[in-house]
């Protein structure tokens, strides 16, 4: 136990102050037990470090371990938290990667069950579903998904300023603050974030290609690491979620047939279409749905997008690919619809349907022809920094957390 005490104090002697994200801000301790979910790179270990040093410490009463360290081959966290609890009477314990570590649901409930004043943060990949799993942790764990950095927090960063986070309403009543617009190089910068800014890794990779060669890496790490142990896969099966991947970088969202896939991989079509489903729960992928229900959530998917615009970038420059631009532009809406909390659907009159609204996204020469008789149809236009009634500049959705 005290090897990893004494991990844990260095690094919190050695972490410096970081941008406080809004998810910092916004995090409450409303439930004793707290997931902290997403993909990986997103800034998990970071904000438990951060809650620490700014609540803890100078207190020998709470403690961040990963449970990916050797010593946790040879010993049980539940034995851990047992003897840290006893000696140093423990408040509140961060547990890292939690999905690394074998039968962690069943450790994490006996470690409530058996611990009433203990609080615990865990964080763990976006496949963790706690609901689904066989030890009952719905009612013990409340789950907090972080995402990447919003074009605004990117902003932030770089302008050492801070802007306002917009409501949907404010954006599409152009009811916010203009001097968002009047921000020297904006365009420029939300080009730039597009490609290199999603994920907090940008603040100390200045280079572009290296920034690209990290997210293949990490990408490797979801498949080779985090998918396979999740979800009990074999190696030679592994290979073929890369192939997927280059497979729909060279696709439009809806351009492709799972059955096509599925023959060029020689796999059926159920496995492909877990494959897919792996890749989305474990943050590589997202889905457009069609708004209906009564059957599986695959069969409701119009279209398939990397997670966020850097992953297409990294990919594509991977495989020596141009990135479709009118992709990214999709994308960069749907997602920070979506990472704000907002459901969105597929349209068949635009591209996006959110709450009664309708989007259509283009560039700058981009008209209302395709939704000029849908009410509450907004056209979201690139490379443009102002709006009209008729257009809103596609960054502002970058303002939403």
């Amino acid at each position: 136990m005290y090897e990893l005490l004494e991990i844990y104090n260095r690094l919190i002697s050695n972490f410096q102050e970081p941008y406080i994200r809004s998810f910092y801000d916004n995090f409450c301790f409303d439930h004793r037990f707290i997931g902290i979910v997403g993909q990986r790179g997103v800034g998990k270990t970071s904000f438990m470090l951060y809650y620490l040093k700014k609540y803890y410490q100078n207190s020998d009463q709470a403690a961040y371990i990963s449970v990916d360290n050797l010593y946790f081959s040879q010993n049980s966290l539940f034995d851990f938290v047992s003897q840290f609890y006893k000696e140093y009477a423990a408040e509140l314990i961060c547990i890292d990667e939690i999905h690394r570590y074998e039968n962690w649901n069943q450790e994490l409930k006996n470690i409530y069950d058996s611990f009433p004043k203990l609080k615990v943060i865990f964080s763990g990949s976006s496949s963790i579903d706690l609901i689904q799993g066989k030890y009952d942790l719905s009612r013990r764990v409340v789950l907090k998904k972080m995402s990447g950095f919003s074009f605004r927090e990117f902003l932030e960063l770089k302008l050492c300023q801070t802007l306002p986070i917009l409501k949907l309403e404010e954006i599409l009543e152009a009811k916010y603050d203009k001097s968002i617009t009047q921000i020297p190089r904006l365009i420029h910068y939300f080009k730039e974030y597009l490609e290199f800014g999603f994920y907090p890794i940008f603040t100390e990779l200045k280079n572009q290609q290296i920034y690209s060669e990290t997210l293949m890496n990490i990408i490797e790490k979801v498949i080779y690491e985090d998918i396979s142990s999740f979800y009990s896969l074999k190696t030679k099966n592994l290979n073929s979620f890369k192939k997927i991947l280059y497979f729909i970088a060279s696709s439009s969202p809806g351009g492709f047939s799972i059955n096509k896939l599925a023959k060029n991989l020689q796999k059926d079509h159920s496995t492909v279409s877990d494959y897919l489903e792996m890749m989305r729960e474990t943050g590589l992928l997202r889905y457009l749905l069609n708004d209906s229900q009564g059957h599986s959530l695959i069969k409701r998917t119009e279209k398939i997008y990397f997670n966020n615009p850097n992953l297409v970038y990294a990919i594509n420059n991977a495989i020596g690919k141009e990135t479709d631009i009118g992709l990214i532009r999709e994308l960069f809406v749907l997602s920070n619809l979506e990472d704000s909390g907002y459901k969105s659907f597929f349209s068949r009159d635009g591209d996006i349907k959110c709450q009664d609204y309708i989007f259509e996204i283009g560039g700058k020469s981009k008209t209302k022809k395709q939704i000029k008789n849908v009410s509450k149809s907004f056209l979201i236009k690139d490379n443009i920094l102002t709006g009209t009634k008729d257009s809103i500049p596609i960054y502002l959705f970058g303002f939403l957390r």
